[in-house]
């Protein structure tokens, strides 16, 4: 259940990567890394459900030449860390007050049409990876026996529901039970034609559909490292990667988590890490019908559930996921874990042990909504980023977005995730409502260097105490160098300041990686870049340099 090097984003394997042998680092790649210099109509960027999604709805439109590149496998990033929720869940009650109602009815309509397109797709080209239409049910996050905390999600679940169905766009209705067997939720709204799916099984067919059926190209082990936009009225771009190919196209789409984008739109996304437990379970304990499903609740932290199939049958495995936070400033799994657990068994009171526990990551927006569009600023340069924690349908609803604008056409959801939108009154509010905690959060970003240097006692001197198989951040003089020890005793040290803002990188002890407190920047335990928005890797000697 763990893996180390570069083919996944994290040392523990999720239920996903442990039943696909797709992105294990035993098994060699499907696809060829990128050689030489070529062109193509349109570059896509990411080899997770975004990039798969806009490489194959660009092909299905007939564009002839489209290029994919994933710098690890694919599957390898964040699509094959997720629970596998397909929902148009939301908190449609803020949503209405920073958007208004016809913005709110553009997520709503699209995150469900989201749900429905991967079943065509599913259903179209045969993939097997498990496609179930399923409930969902939004529920209180305290027991009703914890009356004044109880009352107050009542009151939030009910502006959720008012909200949802205002936009017309859901198949909703309010039940007085989320169908848990022995836990009493009291009032859930239940959300009809939701959906779960396999992954990575999901990625690996629909790549086999980009290549085999559409004549796409895709290359794997392939990094883009910079791209420009070549002087001309057809705004040609020119993207060059790490080991010196290129590809020039007249369209880059970058679907990376974070793209190489500009300051200013990194600033507007802030990077979280979530985790997940699963969970054994007879299937008769799963749910009172008998039937998967997918459960929400309304607490701080949130939390979410699904199921999947058990190697054994009669069983299966309960996901949950849940206790964020932010990048960098945490090392904590265990703990986390733990409070999931306990969570879930005192809810699901028939779960067994726990065989599964990993973490992903997420990028989160000011306003609640995805980027998705043309980079600002850019001619030709599309972005798709912050997902919100919802990257499985806002994947599909960027291949459709993404295409349209490509093409020229309309796109009636478009405006919604314009990457340049300006903030509203209502957002502006919301900020002024949040600004005592960005401001803590801020400042503990720059003011993190000038910390690490008073506050760091370990020197190089302390890494002879290292245990094989963990990392560190130690002071060799004032330089910050991140040091690792592997499995055979050798000592790898590199410097601790991320390429991109000179961030102090922290030693995830769960992961086995170097990540970026500053903007979630990540790094595997030798120093390759797994996560921008660093352009590069953590280098092995101490001439900082910082990106443009």
């Amino acid at each position: 259940m763990a893996d180390t090097g570069k083919s996944t984003s994290g040392h523990n394997l999720s239920v996903w990567a442990e039943q696909d042998d797709i992105i294990k680092s035993s098994v060699p790649p499907a696809y060829p890394s990128l050689q030489g210099n070529i062109e193509t109509d349109v570059l896509v960027v990411g080899g997770g459900i975004a990039g798969l999604h806009i490489a194959y709805e660009l092909l299905s439109t007939g564009i002839p030449k489209v290029i994919l590149v994933e710098d690890g496998k694919i599957g390898s990033g964040e699509t094959g860390r997720t629970s596998g929720h397909l929902s148009a869940d939301n908190e449609y009650n803020e949503f209405l007050s920073l958007h208004g109602l016809a913005n709110t009815a553009i997520v709503a309509e699209s995150q469900q049409a989201a749900i429905n397109h991967i079943g065509e797709i599913v259903n179209k080209h045969g993939i097997a990876c498990g496609y179930e239409r399923v409930p969902g049910f939004m529920f209180p996050g305290p027991p009703m026996s914890e009356a004044k905390e109880y009352k107050k999600d009542i009151g939030i679940l009910q502006q959720v529901w008012s909200a949802a169905s205002e936009t017309k766009k859901l198949d909703i209705e309010m039940v007085e039970d989320a169908e848990i067997p022995g836990f009493n939720s009291g009032r859930t709204i239940r959300y009809n034609n939701q959906a779960v799916f396999h992954p990575t099984k999901y990625l690996k067919g629909l790549a086999s559909v980009i290549t085999n059926e559409l004549g796409g190209k895709i290359y794997e082990d392939t990094h883009m490292n910079t791209y420009e936009e070549l002087a001309g009225p057809n705004g040609r771009i020119k993207a060059v990667m790490s080991n010196g190919s290129t590809v020039t196209a007249a369209h880059l789409v970058m679907a990376t988590n974070v793209p190489l984008q500009k300051l200013e739109l990194i600033d507007r996304l802030e990077p979280f890490r979530t985790y997940c437990i699963a969970l054994k379970i007879a299937n008769d304990k799963l749910s009172t019908s008998g039937k998967p499903a997918l459960w929400w609740d309304l607490g701080d932290p949130y939390h979410y559930v699904r199921s999947t199939e058990h190697r054994e049958k009669g069983y299966s495995l309960l996901i949950v996921g849940g206790e964020d936070a932010k990048v960098g400033q945490h090392n904590d799994m265990d703990e986390r874990c733990a409070r999931l657990e306990k969570w879930t068994r005192e809810r699901w009171t028939g779960a067994g042990e726990v065989e599964y526990k990993w973490s992903g990551q997420v990028w989160d927006t000011l306003d609640g909504l995805a980027l998705i569009g043309k980079n600002p600023g850019t001619k030709n340069v599309y972005v798709h980023t912050g997902d919100n924690g919802d990257g499985l349908t806002y994947g599909a609803i960027g291949g459709l977005i993404l295409t349209d604008l490509i093409l020229g056409r309309h796109n009636a959801w478009a405006s919604a995730y314009d990457p340049g939108r300006q903030f509203s009154v209502s957002h502006l509010k919301r900020a002024i409502k949040t600004l005592p905690s960005y401001i803590q959060e801020n400042l503990h970003d720059q003011m993190y260097y000038a910390k690490w240097v008073t506050r760091c006692r370990k020197t190089m001197s302390d890494i002879e105490d290292l245990v094989p198989g963990e990392g560190d951040v130690v002071r060799d003089g004032v330089h910050p160098t991140a040091v690792y020890k592997d499995p055979q005793g050798q000592i790898h040290k590199m410097t601790a300041v991320c390429p991109h803002m000179k961030g102090i990188v922290a030693w995830n002890k769960d992961e086995k990686t170097f990540d970026c407190p500053i903007h979630g920047s990540r790094f595997t335990c030798k120093g390759d870049v797994i996560n921008g928005p660093a352009k590069g890797n953590l280098t092995n000697h101490l001439d900082i340099v910082t990106e443009a």
